[in-house]
């Protein structure tokens, strides 16, 4: 009878798992290893979406009315400035503002030049021949191939298909998170001219850069995994090691964005030494001309 239980078993899940392997497959070229719009059925570039030129250009006309608004700020905040450097004169606001404007009405053409760029070290990473062989994904012996007992292989192809599920809907929110950075990009461009609102265009720009190259992180990955995978090549240590490249995957963009934090962590106790170091040495300077 268990015999019977695990067979009936073992052939429901080697189904399912044949299904989701063969919908991921002719996929993987366009979703994985690449970033396009996915809304359409042909690839085509993510900035020519209509519902995304749409919305960009609202928040580009929303922009360029707000920035008769921070103009009026700065010009009030500038008569009760007092610091030994100036943040809203005329003189500062003016070359940050035509920079900005400069960003927000080019800001799709910026966005698709990094998600060129992307595209291209993805394609370089995952076709350049290395001496392990072609590039191969390394979970793909695990759903092809039997390794061991039924239940080992019931448990490890389903992992590896959770894990699939999970990059899919990583892809899925990266996608959609693309999409609304490109189409409040002309916003996050005008909070650059005020010192007030910098960070959030700092913020922007560090996540827009997160969101476009973890793809170029994971398929670095993909394409070291592939490499050591012939050295893994005992049946169900092979199949572990499939299972492995596929958490650390999922891990990629996190790690990249503990890594983006820390520089900024490092870059603000950079600047905040170089102030200290600064205000103590025009101190100095005051005593020592008083003396």
């Amino acid at each position: 009878m268990l015999e019977i239980f695990t067979g009936l078993l073992t052939g429901f899940f080697n189904k399912l798992i044949d299904d989701v392997r063969d919908s991921i497959a002719g996929g993987v070229e366009t979703y994985l290893l690449s970033t396009h719009d996915l809304s359409s059925l042909t690839p085509r570039p993510l900035t020519s979406e209509p519902a995304l030129q749409a919305m960009f250009q609202l928040t580009l006309t929303m922009a360029d009315l707000l920035l008769l608004l921070i103009f009026t700020w700065a010009f009030l905040r500038s008569q009760w400035e007092r610091s030994f450097r100036a943040h809203y004169t005329l003189k500062v606001i003016l070359p940050r503002a035509m920079a900005a404007l400069a960003m927000g009405h080019f800001a799709l053409l910026f966005g698709q030049m990094a998600i060129d760029l992307n595209n291209a070290m993805v394609h370089a990473v995952w076709t350049q021949p290395l001496p392990g062989g072609a590039p191969r994904l390394p979970w793909t012996f695990a759903l092809n191939n039997g390794f061991g007992l039924p239940l080992f292989e019931i448990a490890i192809r389903l992992a590896i298909v959770v894990m699939l599920v999970i990059v899919a809907f990583t892809y899925v929110v990266r996608f959609a998170l693309l999409a609304v950075l490109l189409a409040v990009a002309p916003l996050a461009s005008i909070c650059m001219i005020l010192p007030e609102t910098k960070r959030y265009a700092q913020s922007w720009l560090r996540l827009f850069l997160l969101t476009v190259f973890m793809q170029f992180g994971q398929v670095l990955v993909l394409r070291f995994a592939s490499l050591f995978a012939d050295q893994a090549s005992g049946r169900p240590l092979e199949a572990l090691y499939g299972v492995a490249v596929l958490y650390l995957l999922i891990k990629v963009p996190g790690l990249m964005n503990a890594s983006s934090h820390l520089e900024t962590k490092a870059q603000h106790l950079a600047e905040g030494l170089a102030k200290r170091a600064v205000k103590g040495a025009m101190g100095a300077t005051t005593r020592a001309s008083s003396a």
